[in-house]
């Protein structure tokens, strides 16, 4: 057995003998026409280190049952199907209970503690919302939660799990930033397993001041944000979808601020490869665009430094070099770019 997984391997092993007086228990009461399977996924952690479980739960006339290995509390993931996954709060010991008169999963109660059921309440009271499956709307709901009740337990689980931060980053950071419990938070953010705060600290994108970078019509081009009113840079992969409805919509937003020394708007590609940079430029036929090439891609120190966690991808900087806009709502971009950069009568 090699050095590297054997860790892994003693880990699995006490996390398996934590099935038993040590783990916690998930019990399925729903409707007995119910025949199904359901995933259940966590990540399970002890001082050693952590490891993601996944387990399945069969359903048999409504009921079933499933036993977890547990040492840290952690945030489970219930799948039941075509709705997001369900998430479960559970520690060493807890019976957690799954009840539902009907197939909905919103409508169901997952009891065996109090944050398990202000979760059920909350998905209850916005079932329908849920069900519909659209980002914006399960946000907003969200987002009303947490301004209202921002010292709540479940107001950061709710952000981890229900709240899509591709969608509004800038949102996401600034219902984060209302949890008056940072530590808590974090604490949340470890049990959720989220690759994009694998510390569960939002970091503060960086400022932009100038950057110089491959581009195509010159070779290197430098992008400065002080000596213009603003700044938006796209970041993309070949493979991008509605590739021609994405780079239609940069032609316009040159038109409506045609003056090229007023702001910046630039593409910069992420592929490795320059042939497949290039390539799709000819067809593109953008103007007054600077059109720059990132071949280590996310892995570019700059562009790590600016928080480029994926393609496709906007930022937009004020003169300051501030990140006013993140993320990839091309039209919550370019509405930034237009308030900072204003009109062209201006």
């Amino acid at each position: 057995m090699s050095r590297k997984i054997f860790p892994l391997y003693i880990l699995a092993v006490i996390l398996l003998a934590a099935c038993g007086s040590k783990g916690f228990s998930l019990e399925f009461s729903l409707p007995a026409a119910t025949d199904t399977n359901y995933t259940v996924r966590y990540y399970a952690s002890d001082k050693r280190g952590g490891m993601t479980v996944e387990s399945v739960v069969i359903i048999a006339k409504g009921k079933g049952s499933i036993k977890c290995p547990a040492i840290k509390p952690c945030l489970m993931y219930l799948y039941t199907g075509s709705a997001a996954p369900l998430a479960i709060f559970a520690e060493r010991g807890d019976k957690i209970t799954v009840e539902g008169k009907s197939a909905d999963p919103y409508a169901w109660t997952i009891g065996g503690n109090d944050i398990n059921l202000r979760l059920s309440q909350w998905r209850n009271d916005n079932a329908k919302t849920l069900a519909a499956n659209n980002p914006d709307s399960t946000n907003l709901a969200v987002a009303r939660f947490v301004m209202n009740n921002p010292e709540a337990e479940i107001a950061p689980i709710l952000l981890l799990t229900s709240f899509s931060r591709n969608d509004d980053e800038t949102l996401f950071r600034r219902l984060w930033q209302r949890l008056p419990d940072q530590g808590a938070a974090r604490e949340w953010a470890r049990m959720a397993a989220r690759a994009d705060m694998p510390d569960g600290i939002i970091h503060t994108p960086g400022r932009l001041h100038s950057m110089a970078m491959r581009s195509l019509a010159n070779g290197i081009d430098t992008i400065c944000t002080d000596s213009v009113k603003a700044t938006i840079l796209f970041f993309w992969n070949n493979g991008l979808d509605n590739r021609k409805e994405t780079f239609d919509s940069i032609k316009a937003l040159v038109r409506e601020f045609p003056d090229s020394a007023s702001r910046v708007i630039a593409d910069i590609c992420l592929d490795p490869d320059s042939l497949g940079w290039r390539s799709p430029l000819r067809s593109d036929s953008l103007e007054k665009v600077v059109r720059m090439w990132a071949p280590a891609g996310m892995a570019d120190p700059r562009l790590m430094r600016l928080g480029v966690t994926r393609s496709p991808f906007y930022i937009v900087f004020s003169p300051d070099g501030h990140q006013r806009y993140r993320g990839d709502n091309r039209e919550n971009a370019f509405k930034t770019f237009r308030s900072i950069a204003g009109t062209e009568a201006d």
